[in-house]
């Protein structure tokens, strides 16, 4: 099962973009996306802003105001693999065989005013975090990024300073994880009286993520 992005060549990085998503690429069946975009198929992100920042993002998602959303914010978004193979038909990274890894996203940042890269996901097989930066940039993953969730690259890579974090995942699967989380059990007291606790404070902390700088 042989897949390709669909979104990289149509979408590219805008180079005033300030911050950037990367994920690996999307489902095989990109015919029954809700909206024909990245995350187009599970609006999770899509949703998760659109409550972080209500003034800027309509809750009745379509790609016109996802697009509108992201020129405001500055923000572009991208993926790690640009052709892959499937163990299995699902859309879990540890059923991808990577067979072209999109290489052009390093000089793509290069040529940008992107200050941060977040990713999808992490440290795992065919995650996003990983197939950037071992795979794609050439880098070794150390303990010290695992714990922080992150790290800042050397100038020289980029022309400047970018700083990488891991997003805790927009999918609700991860909530169970999240909740058992220090950044979570730090912050308890704020959301355990609210219906949906852990869910409200991955509002917030998106909202934190992508204001700013």
């Amino acid at each position: 099962m042989i897949t390709k992005h669909q979104y990289l060549d149509k979408y590219p990085i805008s180079a005033d973009s300030e911050k950037l998503i990367v994920g690996t690429i999307h489902p095989h069946d990109h015919s029954r996306f809700t909206i024909p975009f990245f995350y187009g198929n599970v609006t999770s992100i899509w949703k998760i802003l659109s409550e972080a920042f209500p003034n800027d993002l309509n809750p009745h998602l379509t790609r016109e105001g996802i697009l509108a959303f992201l020129r405001n914010k500055k923000i572009s978004v991208s993926d790690t693999i640009k052709v892959c193979d499937r163990k299995n038909p699902t859309a879990l990274d540890r059923d991808l065989i990577p067979l072209e890894l999109n290489m052009q996203i390093k000089s793509d940042i290069r040529n940008s005013n992107i200050s941060e890269v977040l990713f999808t996901s992490g440290f795992g097989k065919n995650n996003a975090f990983k197939l950037f930066y071992v795979d794609i940039l050439g880098l070794t993953l150390t303990d010290e990024i695992r714990r922080n969730r992150g790290t800042v690259t050397d100038p020289d890579i980029f022309g400047r300073p970018v700083k990488l974090t891991v997003l805790y995942s927009p999918s609700g699967s991860s909530n169970v994880g999240l909740s058992k989380s220090k950044a979570y059990l730090e912050n308890k007291a704020q959301y355990e009286n609210l219906p949906t606790p852990v869910y409200r404070f991955k509002v917030d902390y998106y909202r934190d993520k992508f204001s700013g700088k």
